[in-house]
């Protein structure tokens, strides 16, 4: 099928180089140093960028699901992940590693495609352009979680780079963010551009809206910024994401599960994704690779834990208002089995009187409704990384942010999210029955925590959200979960999980790589997060 181009061309290259560290020497070294001769030549150069993003969907997950107050872990608690879901990770954690290495690999093979292209005279200038463009795009998007979950970072952006390096500033990364998604997005295609054939390639509109993230957050998490510089980043912020709204690209899909439905993937809300399909797996096996997918119904049809699971606490499911339509599509209590024709329960019910009085929800987003039985092996979903949703919301925080209060804008922004959420006219010119109108600044800013909590569950924000908002220790340590299940050890969090540790094994290989706050091998003294919260 066309549509599997992308991943299994990824699988085929990512499986011939592999970097595990910033000490190895770089791809240009070890793959074909030939430059291309051809349009297609390029192509096949950038196309093995988007690869290692497959690898990445659990990591994500754990890294910014599973550590925070919404979502416990059914794995052995002295793996990897289930040391991250109980908050013990270190340098040594499988997990943290993976990311790094898995990113620098993936940015290696970014900084090799724009070299490599960018020397051919042979390539058209219409493909070199795109080509640079997606290659620029993918750097950032490394680099965009690198640097949110380690803080300053090595940056590198040559092929002959990453040897014996040092750690950027934050500034400089954020930076250099901002630089490859300016320039992507003055080189790529619209989404209507696109074959169908590259359909999952980064587009205009996907630097677009990744750059008024990036401006948001850049924003929110660099402290070496003054207050007219973060001022400047969020009306930068404001500004991209209106071109991407302006472009009239994407729309809400009016019905919230048509975002996971396996029948209508990359869909006008889509924006950005990870394509995974049946085949596309680059461990070797014929699935689809996301385990998301996997890990969120890895019991399958059996009240025992998958890998993650909503806590027992039901706090983000029970916070719904009657009639929001995202809270039935983000979780299960019960969910359909065809094959037994009828409802299956995730909890108890000792007494048979219909009333759960124990268990756990699932994750209902990546559970393929269209094949239950088998969604957790086959996989085969695409991971939502950026929709058109989000863009609205990030236009109408960063409104708030800009002005120190909303206006018509941000609120027409925030509403256009919730009159979908209740089946209301999105677009409408009318007041709707569900429309919020607070413009002051906190009340605005409490509207938005609680509509992203209720918009992306299980999305990898959550704990991106409670760092750059700056309440990730209180919140987490003041939950229900934490109270009254300290078997979760969720009371344990500390100011200095606001970053991940540096992997020690890129430590011992490179001592210029200085560990973070309150990990072993740490110089610093003080604790930089003490006045955040």
């Amino acid at each position: 099928m066309r549509k599997n181009t992308i991943t299994t061309l990824s699988c085929a290259a990512f499986l011939l180089v592999s970097c595990a560290d910033l000490d190895q020497a770089p791809v240009s070294e070890t793959s074909d140093k030939n430059i291309p001769q051809t349009d297609a030549d390029a192509i096949a150069l950038v196309t093995p960028i988007y690869g290692p993003n497959t690898l990445l969907s659990t990591k994500y997950s754990y890294m910014s699901d599973l550590v925070t107050e919404t979502t416990v872990s059914g794995e052995n608690p002295n793996g990897g992940g289930g040391m991250l879901g109980l908050l013990k990770w270190d340098g040594t954690n499988s997990y943290i590693t993976s990311v790094w290495s898995t990113s620098y690999e993936a940015i290696a093979r970014a900084n090799d495609a724009i070299e490599k292209v960018g020397q051919s005279a042979k390539v058209s200038e219409a493909v070199r352009r795109r080509v640079v463009g997606e290659a620029q795009f993918m750097r950032a998007y490394y680099y965009f979680y690198l640097v949110q979950f380690f803080g300053p970072i090595p940056l590198v952006t040559t092929t002959d780079g990453g040897q014996h390096t040092v750690r950027n500033t934050e500034t400089e990364v954020y930076g250099q963010i901002v630089a490859d998604l300016t320039a992507a997005a003055a080189a790529l295609p619209a989404k209507s551009e696109q074959a169908a054939s590259d359909i999952g390639r980064a587009t205009r509109g996907a630097a677009l809206a990744a750059l008024a993230k990036t401006y948001l957050i850049w924003a929110q998490n660099d402290d070496a910024l003054s207050e007219a510089e973060r001022h400047d980043r969020f009306a930068l912020s404001v500004e991209a994401a209106q071109k991407v709204i302006d472009s009239g690209e994407y729309a809400l899909e009016e019905n919230f599960h048509d975002n996971w439905n396996n029948q209508k993937r990359n869909g006008k809300e889509s924006i950005f994704a990870t394509q995974h399909y049946t085949g596309s797996s680059l461990q070797g096996d014929n699935t689809g690779g996301n385990h998301l997918v996997h890990c969120c119904f890895s019991t399958g049809f059996s009240v025992s834990l998958p890998h993650v699971t909503p806590t027992p606490t039901r706090e983000v499911e029970d916070s719904y208002l009657p009639g929001d339509q995202r809270k039935d599509v983000s979780f299960a209590d019960s969910l359909w089995r065809a094959k037994d024709n009828s409802y299956f329960h995730f909890y108890y019910d000792a007494d048979g009187d219909g009333v759960r009085e124990a268990g756990f929800a699932r994750y209902k987003k990546y559970i393929d409704l269209d094949n239950a039985e088998n969604s957790s092996n086959s996989r085969a979903m695409n991971r939502t990384i950026l929709r058109y949703a989000e863009v609205l919301l990030i236009k109408a925080e960063a409104i708030n942010e800009r002005d120190h209060g909303a206006n018509d804008d941000a609120l027409l922004a925030l509403n256009q999210v919730r009159r979908r959420a209740f089946g209301e006219n999105i677009y409408s010119t009318s007041p709707q029955s569900h429309d919020l109108s607070a413009t002051g600044y906190d009340d605005f800013h409490n509207a938005i925590v609680q509509e992203r909590s209720w918009e992306f569950v299980y999305e990898q924000k959550h704990w991106f959200d409670l760092k750059r908002w700056k309440v990730l220790v209180k919140t987490i340590r003041n939950s229900r979960l934490a109270r009254e299940y300290p078997e979760y050890n969720k009371a344990a969090i500390d100011f200095r999980n606001y970053r991940y540790p540096i992997p020690q094994s890129q430590r011992d290989l490179n001592p210029n790589l200085w560990q973070n706050y309150g990990y072993d091998g740490s110089t610093l003294t003080q604790n930089p997060y003490k006045n955040v919260e």
